[in-house]
């Protein structure tokens, strides 16, 4: 099994604690094989980790968290920017300029409360052409992934999992895990349309790196 913790903030987007650097350590020491940087709105703010992907020799691949009208997005395999997709847009308009571009959209947390009281909720099964769903999300509660985890079933999704981490605490609590080894993003985009991947719950594991990278 190649585990990937598949959402990932790092202080290049502003709203984290995690430091660029402090990737790699952070998740071998949760047992993860490779993350998955997304940035909000932005593909190229990650840029930096192809250089340190290099030097440590841990795969991190690059996607971003967009949020559109009705909630959030996770979307890999294509590099956009605000000026690509401003933040807003209907959510299946955003679906389907990320499939027509061969990238893959997975609804994020789509059951999560917010501080205005709302979410996606149910109106995610009325969505067309999703690759997936992430149905366990570490700082989500279990009846916000029950929920996302009933809705993907209900669509013939698969789910994925994934940290959200905004912390080095919290990275690796979460994954999703590929029957093989992945190389590339495109090779990430293939196995998510699929189906070839299923959420994995690693808060026993990642609780022990609740140390790393300090200082």
């Amino acid at each position: 099994m190649f585990l990937v913790d598949m959402h990932v903030h790092t202080t290049l987007g502003g709203d984290s604690l995690i430091r660029p650097e402090e990737v790699a350590d952070c998740a071998r020491r949760a047992g993860m094989d490779a993350v998955c940087i997304t940035e909000h709105h932005s593909y190229d703010l990650s840029h930096p980790f192809a250089e340190i992907s290099r030097q440590t020799g841990f795969p991190v691949f690059r996607g971003l968290e967009y949020r559109a009208a009705e909630g959030h997005l996770l979307i890999y395999g294509v590099p956009a920017s605000r000026s690509d997709l401003p933040p807003g847009l209907p959510m299946q308009n955003a679906i389907d300029w990320v499939c027509a571009r061969g990238g893959a959209a997975v609804a994020a947390h789509p059951f999560q409360k917010t501080m205005a009281g709302t979410a996606l909720g149910n109106r995610l099964l009325e969505l067309k052409n999703l690759a997936g769903v992430e149905t366990f999300n570490a700082s989500l509660t279990d009846r916000e992934n029950r929920l996302a985890a009933d809705a993907a079933r209900e669509m013939g999704l698969c789910g994925i999992g994934g940290s959200d981490a905004h912390g080095p605490h919290v990275l690796g609590r979460a994954c999703t895990g590929f029957d093989r080894r992945l190389q590339t993003i495109s090779e990430l985009v293939a196995a998510l349309k699929n189906g070839k991947c299923r959420p994995r719950n690693n808060a026993e594991h990642g609780a022990g790196n609740q140390s790393c990278c300090a200082g």
